[in-house]
């Protein structure tokens, strides 16, 4: 199929919204990653969302809304702890997930009696939402396994042909995928790390919160049961900083044939060897990563990496990396 290049002007959002209420897939931006949007109550339209990304059909997909309304239509039971979530944090990078009601196809939750809902902070993924007036399914809008598309190029680069329209907005200010906080239960669950930290979340529930870590037992969260965030080449990780460590593990790999590249917070200290800054902080790291994973793999065969920060956001960052690299940790 031709995939249309869809702009932010109030004819191709009109277009946009009746093409997913027609059963089509149209990408767009959000703050975290663009996503690859489907109506949610039409369960052929979820089903070609898995085809286009060729993505397992056993990894549950997050439900998008612009309003909190929205989510009660979804929703079979939305808890204090839930009211307190939406009402001091949405819209924002968090993903709630709550039991579902039967108007959510199996398709969406795999399976599960629980649903992963959404309602983003970026005024052009609202605009979007808006104008679909549906609940949209959205996971990231590239070839599943891949680093997520954080500009409109890149999930071109995925996806063209394969879905009807992208909606060309800004490049994503956060970069990684949302925090997605399992709320079904009586002990709040942060199933997968993102900008919101377990701290923040704390703070407004009054209570602790536990990171579940085992991935066996994420069974309730999207976007944590496969390979993700792979780049094309092989990828290490290391996580101490150590300018003599990473300097010959390089050197090695030169040795052995490969053309790297150092993904590193100070790429002066590598005198002539090819590096690249990894980001300044750790909100540039992680707005960066994956364009940095897909530009670094364009030229050269070996990415080395190396991320020492230890700060409550960086656990994110570290879950992307970790996977990033296949647990390849140096």
């Amino acid at each position: 199929m031709k995939t249309q290049l869809l702009q932010f002007n109030d004819t191709d959002l009109a277009l946009s919204g009746e093409l997913i209420r027609n059963g089509k897939l149209v990408a767009f931006p959000t703050e975290t990653v663009y996503g690859l949007g489907a109506n949610a109550l039409d369960v052929a339209a979820v089903k070609s969302t898995y085809a286009a990304k060729g993505r397992p059909g056993d990894n549950p997909l997050i439900v998008h809304v612009y309003c909190k309304q929205q989510i009660y239509d979804i929703a079979a039971e939305v808890s204090m702890a839930a009211e307190k979530i939406i009402d001091n944090l949405m819209p924002a990078s968090i993903t709630v997930v709550l039991p579902k009601r039967n108007i959510v196809d199996g398709c969406i939750t795999a399976g599960l009696d629980t649903v992963a809902i959404r309602m983003p902070s970026s005024a052009q993924a609202r605009e979007f939402l808006s104008a679909c007036n549906v609940p949209v399914t959205a996971p990231s809008a590239n070839i599943s396994g891949r680093p997520s598309p954080t500009t409109w190029r890149r999930v071109k680069e995925d996806l063209d042909g394969r879905i009807s329209a992208i909606l060309c907005g800004d490049a994503c200010k956060v970069g990684i995928e949302s925090t997605v906080l399992d709320l079904s239960g009586g002990t709040p669950l942060v199933l997968r790390p993102g900008v919101v930290t377990p701290n923040q979340i704390e703070e407004i529930l009054g209570m602790p919160v536990t990171v579940v870590t085992d991935p066996k037992s994420k069974v309730n969260s999207p976007g944590v049961r496969y390979k993700h965030y792979a780049p094309k080449v092989p990828m290490a990780l290391d996580l101490s900083g150590d300018t003599q460590k990473l300097t010959a593990y390089y050197d090695g790999l030169v040795k052995q044939g490969y053309n790297p590249v150092l993904l590193v917070e100070r790429p002066e200290k590598f005198g002539s060897r090819n590096a690249v800054c990894i980001g300044g902080n750790d909100y540039e790291v992680a707005q960066r990563l994956f364009e940095n994973l897909r530009v670094l793999e364009s030229r050269y065969d070996y990415i080395v990496a190396s991320f020492s920060s230890t700060t409550a956001y960086a656990q994110s960052i570290l879950n992307r990396l970790i996977r990033s690299a296949a647990n390849n940790i140096i």
